[in-house]
């Protein structure tokens, strides 16, 4: 619609369609502003995540989202050469689909004003993975999500211009995060990332790649990188600037082996992170009995650990360090943290030595005894 210059979408909230859904605005060269004000899904009945397309309007200056609903949609921003900025001002949360941004030439700023999550997994039948790529957008000088906090996967690559990325509040990400081909990045600031990666298995988590004169990184906090971890061909980069107490680990769930790191080419090469002596001591600590009675008494445990514990619960004896090959012991649950236990088939009028002990894929761990008699 050669032209076409004003478009108002600003009502606009997608929605379900009787087929798959593809809402495509192209090629409209004298179209100069998009407002979605209330744009927030595109779904086919059969539960097909559907796509908003914007493509190919040259003349196309500036887009603007305003939802404060979770998106539910895939959106492909791509090949407007006019373009130079992207406001996503009130969304906070992407329920399912991706933000593609690619081949904007002269795109200078993308703004998550408010952005601060996606969900983590697949919870209905037309999720698909919550994605940010922004790819090839020669000229662009800023990406700004100031509250984002968690997403699943992360993608910024071939970016020529862009010289700094820095997400002040980001502490998950779920699947992948990849800074790639960046040639004029030279900051990466991420203080409270602490982990890439997570239940579902990832051929690579964390990559940082040909970014070649990237030299300035925080990644502070960053503890733990599932299944693999590439730092490879970025020229001014020194691995040392990583935390020591950084470990790579096979997405197993029980985070006892190790897994891939891929460093080569950069400015220094040798690293502290994935020291063994560095994963923090395994802590138990035993609740005291209560509400005690001849046959039976309550007690629990609270586990601190580097690893994730595959059984855990108390173990109870008449006789000083009991343990599970050998004595009575109950069964709560898996994982860390706090959970209650119960003692049970006990004599009346009976001294009994007890512990809390936690089971992870390097043994049995207990923590310290306790006693305590039952009633007559």
């Amino acid at each position: 619609n050669e032209n076409l210059n004003e478009l108002n979408l600003e009502s606009y909230k997608g929605g379900n369609f009787s087929i798959d859904c593809y809402i495509q605005i192209r090629g409209n060269n004298s179209l100069l502003t998009l407002n979605l004000e209330n744009f927030y899904t595109t779904r086919s009945s059969n539960g097909y995540t559907g796509v908003l397309s914007i493509i190919e309007n040259h003349s196309l200056k500036s887009i603007n989202f305003d939802t404060n609903l979770d998106l539910e949609s895939n959106i492909e921003i791509k090949r407007n050469q006019s373009l130079e900025e992207i406001n996503f001002t009130s969304l906070t949360n992407v329920n399912t689909g991706y933000i593609s941004i690619d081949q904007n030439q002269n795109l200078k700023k993308i703004n998550f004003n408010s952005l601060v999550s996606s969900r983590s997994s697949k919870e209905f039948s037309y999720w698909r993975e919550p994605a940010i790529y922004i790819n090839r957008c020669e000229k662009l000088e800023e990406i700004n999500a100031p509250t984002l906090e968690s997403f699943y996967i992360v993608s910024v690559q071939n970016n020529e211009t862009f010289s700094e990325l820095i997400f002040p509040e980001l502490t998950t990400i779920y699947q992948s995060l990849n800074i790639e081909n960046n040639d004029s990045l030279t900051k990466v600031h991420i203080p409270k990332l602490v982990t890439t990666g997570g239940k579902v298995y990832n051929s690579q988590s964390f990559s940082i790649y040909s970014n070649q004169i990237l030299n300035d990184i925080n990644f502070d906090s960053l503890h733990k990188v599932y299944t693999s971890l590439t730092v490879e061909n970025n020229q001014q980069l020194d691995l040392n600037d990583f935390p020591c107490n950084l470990f790579v680990l096979v997405n197993d769930g029980l985070d006892c082996t190790f897994g891939d790191i891929n460093v080569s080419n950069n400015l220094d090469d040798s690293y502290c992170f994935q020291d063994p002596s560095l994963i923090p001591p395994i802590d138990i600590q035993t609740v005291a009995a209560s509400n005690i009675s001849s046959e039976q008494a309550q007690s629990g445990g609270t586990i601190t650990s580097f690893t994730k514990m595959k059984s855990r619960g108390v173990v109870w004896s008449t006789s000083p360090n009991p343990t599970i090959e050998n004595d009575f012991f109950s069964e709560n649950g898996s994982l860390n943290g706090s959970y209650d236990s119960y003692m049970y088939n006990l004599q009346a009028d009976t001294k009994y030595y007890f512990r809390a002990y936690g089971e992870d894929c390097n043994g049995v761990f207990y923590g310290n005894e306790l006693q305590f008699t039952t009633l007559p």
